[in-house]
């Protein structure tokens, strides 16, 4: 529905009725023609073309009949505009953003992973879908749960035949498992501050805690955690397990699971892989800093981090150092954010010198608009 404001600028209140039928008449015959879109999808509508004045300076018939097409010509356009304003984020196919480590879609329906975000991008029509996956797991297991949710819930309910998937941290492994595994219902996989080289901090926490008399400790307590997370946002069937996590976190093994699903990486460690690999589009972005919001309980976590992590010289997210970020097109990786930053987390708590998560994903979502179209 158009907003009030929107709609005083575009139609006097008499024409409410008219400027309604044009909308439903263009969203039909757009949702019409469009195989494997999701049922609600509105291609970008084109804008008319506007008349040419060629009236001789005598001809007032032909002024007047010029100024009437004019305003029809205006009134199209304002249509089309509003449609296509509608629709600013309205992809092909449904959006699936994708948690990391220790994540959860929303708990107690209060605090989302990725804050704000999916209702960010609904305003713009884009359908949004935030499954939860296994908090502490690998990318294998993870990778299972998503396709089951994205075969068993989203193609169904939506009836598209493909997802975008975005995946933040561990999700971008978990998401270019689905890619590799089954990419028939993959249109675009985007890793997100993702551990696509592993993690400096896993490969510390391995080398210094596993064991160590510690290990039996921070594994109970990380996998108690994970079950807590995923107990309160719904899932109480799964069950954690951090020593499998931080094994598939660490370098070594991230570079053997790069080996089973290679698509879209880079040609060189820090450069960029091919954007289009067997039908799947693969994209990037990424940031690096740890204190962004002084009112951020988790900035002085991730400094510690930081801190302890094994980066080789790289400036790191806090988990992630920069060049791990680095997937198929990538964006940009120099973003003044930190790892929890890039999800809006905590309570949109980000740099505020800096874009707005929430824009950052609305510009993607317009970009994954712009591919679908091509």
């Amino acid at each position: 529905m158009l907003s009030k404001k929107l709609f005083s600028k575009l139609k006097p209140k008499g024409s409410a009725l008219l400027l309604s039928f044009f909308i439903a008449s263009f969203s039909f015959s757009a949702m019409a023609s469009n195989d494997g879109a999701h049922s609600g999808y509105v291609a970008q509508q084109p804008l008319p073309t506007a008349p040419v004045r060629d009236c001789a300076w005598y001809d007032a018939v032909c002024k007047v009949k010029f100024d009437i097409d004019y305003v029809k010509y205006l009134n199209e356009k304002a249509q089309v505009n509003a449609i296509n304003y509608q629709n600013r984020y309205n992809a092909k196919y449904p959006i699936v953003l994708v948690h990391g480590v220790s994540g959860f879609d929303q708990i107690l329906g209060l605090v989302e992973y990725f804050q704000g975000i999916p209702a960010e991008l609904r305003e713009g029509g884009a359908v949004v879908y935030t499954p939860n996956v296994t908090a502490w797991e690998d990318a294998y297991v993870r990778g299972e749960q998503l396709m089951a949710f994205i075969e068993n819930t989203v193609l169904p309910e939506t009836g598209a035949s493909k997802v975008h998937l975005i995946g933040h941290s561990l999700g971008s492994p978990t998401s270019r498992y689905v890619a590799g595994t089954n990419p028939e219902i993959v249109a675009s996989v985007t890793s997100v501050n993702g551990i696509n080289y592993g993690s400096g901090f896993a490969d510390w926490g391995y080398d210094n805690l596993f064991g160590t008399v510690l290990e039996g400790p921070a594994v109970t307590l990380l996998s108690l955690s994970g079950n807590l997370l995923d107990a309160l946002a719904g899932n109480p069937e799964y069950s954690s397990d951090a020593l499998r996590t931080v094994k598939f976190m660490r370098t070594e093994s991230a570079l053997a699971f790069n080996q089973q699903f290679p698509d879209g990486e880079p040609t060189e460690y820090c450069g960029e892989g091919a954007n289009y690999v067997n039908g799947i589009h693969y994209f990037s972005w990424g940031s690096t800093g740890t204190f962004t919001n002084a009112l951020d309980v988790s900035d002085p976590l991730l400094a510690l981090t930081d801190a302890l992590g094994y980066w080789n010289g790289e400036a790191s997210d806090g988990l992630v150092s920069k060049c791990s970020q680095h997937w198929g097109e990538v964006i940009t990786d120099d973003y003044s954010m930190n790892h929890l930053d890039a999800t809006n987390m905590l309570f949109g708590l980000h740099n505020l010198l800096e874009t707005n998560p929430k824009t950052v994903y609305e510009n993607h979502a317009s970009r994954l608009r712009h591919i679908d179209a091509i």
